[in-house]
Order: C-alpha cells, then sequence, then structure tokens
C-alpha cells in the first residue's frame, strides 16, 4: 500500500463534500478519484482537490485507478452496488450511514465485506465525540448502575429538510434515527429487541407526499432497559440551533445526559458565556480540521493504514438497519415489532 492513501470518493452531493475537505485536509490520504451518476457535479467536486479525476460510473474509475481505499457517500438507498463493487475489488469501504435500507442489501454488502480481504466501516462519526465516548466509559464502569431508561431525540429544521433531493426515498428513521440507534445501543451495549413506532404526518408530506414529519419509537434492548427514541426534520427554520440533540440515561444508581449542539464545549465565566461548535469540523490554529466527524473519518483511515479493523463493520452496522426496519415497519403497521423477525 502506498504510503499516502489513495482514495476513491462515490458520491458529490453535500457529504461527499464534507469528505473532501476532511481527506484532502489529511497528510496520509488524498482524494483521487470522485465518482457520481451527475458527470458535471463530480467534476466540479473533483476540481476541489489536489489531484483528482471525475468518473460518472464505479465501474470505469475501479479500471482505470489504482485506489487503496473508498467512500460510499451516496444516498441511503444507492449503497449495495457501489460498496460490493469496492469490496470485491479488495479496497477498504468507509460507508456513510445507515449500511442499507433493506436486509437484502444488508446481506449482499456484509456478504462481499466477509469474501474480501479489506474491511468495510459505517460512519457513525457520533461514536467519536468526547463526550459520547466519556459517557459511555461511565455505564460500563458501572458508575449509573444498571441501566433501566434511555431517551434520544434528534430533530432538524424543515428548510435542510426540504434540500434533500431523494427525500421522498427515505425517512426520519433512516436519516435521523440511524444516529440515534446506533448511538444508544453503542453506547449501552446492548442490541434493540422490540419496538412500538408512530409518525406524524405535516409540512413535510406537502412536498413528499407519505413522508412523515416525525417518527417517535419505544422499546427494550434484550438486557431489558426501555428506549425512547424521537426524531423531527420539520423544526421551524426560526429555531435557535442547526440540530437539537439530546441524550439521558437513568441507572438504578445514577444518572447522566448530554445536549449534543452545541457539540463540545461550553465556557462560561463571570464576563461571557459561549460555545464551541465542532459540528463537522472546524480547523484549528495550524489550520487542522477538528471535532467528532473528521475524527471519525481519520479513525478509519489510520485503520486502513494499520490494518486494524474499524468498528462499526457491516455486522454490527446491519444490526442497526434491522432495528431501523422495526421502526418503519411499526408506525407503517401500528403493531409492536420484534427486531429479529424482520428479514426484508
Amino acid at each position: 500500500m502506498s504510503e499516502c492513501l489513495r482514495v476513491g470518493l462515490i458520491g458529490a452531493g453535500v457529504m461527499g463534500g464534507h469528505y473532501v475537505r476532511v481527506i484532502e485536509n489529511a497528510t496520509d490520504a488524498a482524494i483521487a478519484a470522485v465518482c457520481d451518476l451527475d458527470a458535471g457535479r463530480a467534476e466540479r467536486l473533483a476540481a476541489r482537490c489536489e489531484a483528482a479525476r471525475p468518473y460518472d460510473a464505479v465501474a470505469s474509475m475501479l479500471a482505470e485507478e489504482k485506489l487503496d481505499t473508498a467512500v460510499v457517500a451516496t444516498p441511503d438507498f444507492a449503497h449495495r452496488e457501489p460498496a460490493v463493487a469496492c469490496l470485491e475489488r479488495g479496497l477498504a469501504v468507509l460507508c456513510e450511514k445507515p449500511l442499507a435500507q433493506t436486509m437484502a442489501d444488508c446481506r449482499a454488502i456484509t456478504e462481499a465485506q466477509r469474501g474480501s480481504a479489506a474491511p468495510l466501516m459505517v460512519n457513525y462519526g457520533n461514536r467519536h465525540r468526547a463526550n459520547a465516548r466519556h459517557a459511555r466509559d461511565i455505564i460500563a464502569e458501572g458508575h449509573l448502575g444498571r441501566p433501566q431508561y434511555a431517551y434520544l431525540r434528534l430533530n432538524e429544521k424543515l428548510s435542510k429538510t426540504r434540500e434533500l433531493s431523494w427525500l421522498a426515498r427515505t425517512s426520519p428513521t433512516w436519516f435521523l434515527l440511524s444516529h440515534c440507534t446506533d448511538l444508544i445501543c453503542w453506547m449501552l451495549g446492548e442490541r434493540l429487541h422490540e419496538v412500538r413506532a408512530r409518525a406524524g404526518l405535516g409540512a413535510v408530506a406537502e412536498f413528499a407526499p407519505g413522508v412523515p414529519d416525525l417518527v417517535i419509537a419505544q422499546g427494550a434492548t434484550e438486557a431489558g432497559t426501555l428506549i425512547n427514541l424521537e426524531s423531527c426534520w420539520a423544526l421551524p427554520d426560526g429555531y435557535a440551533h442547526e440540530i437539537d440533540f439530546f441524550v439521558q440515561v437513568l441507572g438504578t444508581q445514577g444518572a447522566l445526559q448530554m445536549d449534543l449542539f452545541a457539540h463540545d464545549l461550553w465556557v462560561h465565566t463571570p464576563a461571557r458565556g459561549g460555545v464551541r461548535d465542532y459540528t463537522m469540523g472546524v480547523a484549528g490554529g495550524s489550520g487542522h480540521l477538528m471535532g467528532w466527524w473528521p475524527e471519525s473519518v481519520r479513525y478509519f483511515l489510520r485503520c486502513v493504514a494499520s490494518g486494524e479493523a474499524p468498528e462499526p463493520g457491516p455486522d454490527e452496522a446491519a444490526r442497526v438497519s434491522q432495528a431501523l426496519l422495526a421502526i418503519e415497519r411499526s408506525w407503517r403497521t401500528g403493531q409492536e415489532v420484534a427486531v429479529a423477525d424482520v428479514a426484508d
């Protein structure tokens, strides 16, 4: 493997732009190719890189470029084909969350990874928040006693939701509750066992028929911890913050809570109060990008360079997708759904 990892980026949308910003800022990796079905969009994003060639087909990119790894930043429903193609070529893959929207796609990607010598990581970047990692340690060390209840909410503004070009093919479950579901299962070290969910139609359905404003899911883990998850992506545009992200865990001997926006650091002095926003990465004094999301990407690159298996891998991420499918099935049918029963 070359000293500087050559990265192929698949998907030149909003998330593709974030990946370019982080990887082009790294000293041990560089974007060598940008692929998107929209050739013009691939060309525009490639132009932001030091030496990247644009492509409009994954097959062409893989045939012509000598790559070490690939980033799959396509929409949720379009992960399978590029991920499988890259794994079959022996490339390490960093895939945007969730792994896939069907269990058939999850199985195809998982099987491709098992047949490859290369790893695949799904980028549930919230695992790299400093406060989330500290909270996970507190729970694991038993400082809260036995966890009894967890509450997570992740809400965003309607203006951001309206900008999503593939809005009709997703929902708050996939776009927002995916973060919540992975984060709480990882923090607790438990799997979601059963869920009962409800959805509310409103503003979003006016321009994406059938797509809800919000989804609320209640359930329990296999260990018996009660879980309450909620996500709304129709907050008023005048909402004071970009997002509303909150976590609370109650145990038999204690409790913890985190406001994840603003993200990592509040500072209060007698004269003033303020916050350092580490949303998707800010530049430090040396120009080095800081924050939880850049760290998640750099963690993957370090694992590829060292040969370490990054987490979460496809098996763990597939379990999250299975839980999300259970939530979707529950709010659509009005029935409680056992996660293990979801096979499609």
